[in-house]
């Protein structure tokens, strides 16, 4: 089935209304190939650190997508439901946690860290008044997170890093962008407006070559002292001040291309608006998680069906257990297309989940209910 560009539109657009208004899936079996490849990974590095090779000579299925929405990490986005029993010490990075309470990447930041999945790069530019720091990247074959502070002198205050943006050396081109957040220093009690720590992610395809050689380009916008508590601040261009490109250029850790993605097929099937639905597909990597659901029935398989599935879903998460407590990953993306629908999470794989289960919400009211879907039961 071909979604028209009609549809597509109208996808967005009502997904954008919405937004406003017990099988075993072969479980143990996903388990222990993660460990196992983990482990192998383990065994590959004297200092412990994840290298892990090919886990799975499995292809991901073309999706065909019309985008019904796409969810960037801003900072509108709900705090946590939950968090690990205890999250790791984030030593240089500590100044990035304030980013905890509303970055849907927390808890896969804290489990990088904590396995010492990070790259520190620690390296600067600096024109005029602007500088930009690059503290440190993570990466596998889905995505790259990395960690900026931007600074400026006295008599600005920084409004936010306008763009924050990663280029491939071996292309030319710049890798898609799904968005930053971020927020001012708060070290020293009240708040300090000259220094911002920033996070951005970039998607990646696993179908293209890893990426080596790296440009990360940055902007800085920045307004007179005292304009930042001034709720027109933003709306007159004549008070925004902004820096040159600031670029910094990198090599990423190889390490980060050996951890491949595992790829599942659970096959579990559950209900949505009536309609039987289906766990096809998860991908599991050391920084993202990606399900696929689709339409079983593929006499039910139409433009208003699928739509109403997507929007029967009003909150998700991966609830992933672990011996040092339970962690809820919150959502990144949404996706349609020619089955169902695709969500994108962040991911604790490397913590080793004893259980990881789908958690969707569904209905309001007295006809609210949660969904469980085992993804590694």
């Amino acid at each position: 089935m071909n979604s028209s560009r009609e549809e597509q539109v109208m996808l967005t657009d009502a997904a954008r209304i919405h937004e406003e208004a017990g099988a075993d899936g072969g479980g143990n079996e996903i388990r222990q190939a993660v460990i196992a490849g983990i482990e192998r990974g383990r065994r590959r590095s004297w200092q412990g650190r994840l290298r892990t090779g090919s886990l799975a000579g499995l292809a991901a299925a073309a999706v065909v997508a019309c985008i019904l929405f796409f969810i960037p990490m801003i900072q509108e986005l709900a705090p946590q439901s939950a968090a690990p029993a205890e999250t790791a010490g984030w030593g240089e990075l500590e100044n990035f946690k304030r980013l905890y309470s509303f970055d849907s990447e927390a808890e896969t930041l804290d489990s990088a860290i904590r396995h010492g999945y990070i790259q520190q790069v620690n390296r600067s530019a600096t024109s005029g008044n602007y500088r930009i720091t690059l503290n440190a990247v993570t990466a596998d074959d889905n995505k790259i997170i990395f960690l900026y502070t931007a600074n400026v002198a006295a008599g600005q205050e920084i409004y936010s890093v306008n763009s924050a943006r990663i280029k491939n050396l071996a292309t030319g081109y710049n890798l898609d962008d799904e968005g930053q957040i971020g927020g001012h220093d708060e070290r020293s009690g009240p708040l300090e407006n000259r220094i911002y720590y920033g996070r951005g992610v970039i998607h990646l395809d696993r179908n293209q070559p890893f990426p080596e050689q790296l440009e990360a380009d940055f902007q800085i916008a920045s307004v007179d002292p005292g304009k930042l508590k001034d709720p027109k601040t933003g709306k007159n261009a004549a008070e925004m001040n902004y820096s040159p490109r600031l670029k910094i250029s990198f090599k990423l850790d190889p390490k980060f291309k050996e951890q491949q993605t595992v790829i599942v097929k659970p096959e579990a099937d559950f209900m949505l608006e009536g309609i039987q639905v289906t766990l096809k597909q998860v991908e599991l990597s050391p920084l993202m998680t990606r399900v696929v659901i689709g339409i079983k029935n593929g006499s039910e398989n139409t433009w208003p069906n699928r739509q109403k599935i997507f929007l029967a879903v009003g909150g998700d998460e991966i609830q992933s257990v672990t011996k040092a407590g339970t962690v809820s990953i919150g959502l990144s993306a949404a996706y349609g297309n020619e089955e169902g629908f695709e969500r994108r999470y962040g991911s604790n794989l490397l913590d080793q989940p004893e259980s990881m289960n789908l958690l969707l919400k569904t209905g309001k009211g007295k006809n609210a209910k949660e969904i469980t879907v085992p993804i590694l039961p």
